[in-house]
């Protein structure tokens, strides 16, 4: 006899947290396969691409799971190239900063608040890289230009993605517990989301993007 009612919410929601604590899990086995380093990127990539299956209607956690143990051997160069050319850019920023942080006068001033524009660009773009990368099956370096067009395309999107994560990382920090459990799988969940809506808009404003990414 099916379950219905609340019982069959109760039961779907009791699976849908299964399923966020299970991806967590193996996204800190398959980071940790790569040794953190090489393997920290396809790991975020390959959950990215699961959830999305999760919130386009798929719900076997086999059949994530799997699917995520493919994606994370498919994209582990593609998206490792990404992760490199991140870590550089990110690097070459932060060393930046610190000079211009020595600085005084009007000029210093003008040029650490154009730096911390940059780097709060950055930090976008680093949020969206990803996704697009989950999204969409595009030419290496029109990730990053794509993932520049999205942010500046979409401001408010971006700020209540701030704001989600602002209010997610006061949550783990109240209740540590669940960190270990859901802090990536929920994080990648809401970020998901959010992306969801962006490419749904940007989908309905103009074909500038290439064919959705058949592997996802």
């Amino acid at each position: 006899m099916p379950i219905t009612g609340w019982k069959a919410k109760l039961y779907q929601f009791v699976e849908f947290v299964t399923m966020l604590a299970v991806l967590q899990m193996m996204w800190i086995g398959l980071t940790l396969l790569g040794l953190v380093f090489i393997g920290i990127t396809p790991a975020t990539v390959g959950l990215f691409m699961t959830i999305r299956k999760r919130l386009r209607g798929e719900d076997d956690l086999k059949t994530l799971a799997k699917s995520y143990w493919i994606s994370y051997k498919d994209e582990f160069i593609a998206s490792n190239k990404i992760g490199l050319v991140l870590i550089g850019i990110g690097y070459f920023l932060v060393i930046n900063f610190r000079i211009v942080t020595t600085m005084g006068g009007l000029s210093g001033l003008f040029l650490l608040t154009v730096m911390i524009m940059i780097m709060v660009l950055y930090g976008l773009i680093v949020m969206n890289i990803f996704q697009v990368y989950a999204h969409y099956n595009l030419p290496f370096t029109r990730y990053f230009s794509t993932s520049v067009l999205l942010t500046l395309s979409f401001p408010l999107q971006g700020a209540g993605s701030i704001i989600g994560l602002f209010v997610l990382y006061r949550v783990f920090l109240i209740i540590p517990g669940l960190l270990p459990f859901f802090g990536i799988s929920v994080t990648i969940l809401f970020l998901s989301w959010m992306s969801s809506k962006i490419f749904q808009m940007k989908g309905e404003l103009d074909g500038t993007l290439e064919v959705e990414n058949g592997s996802v």
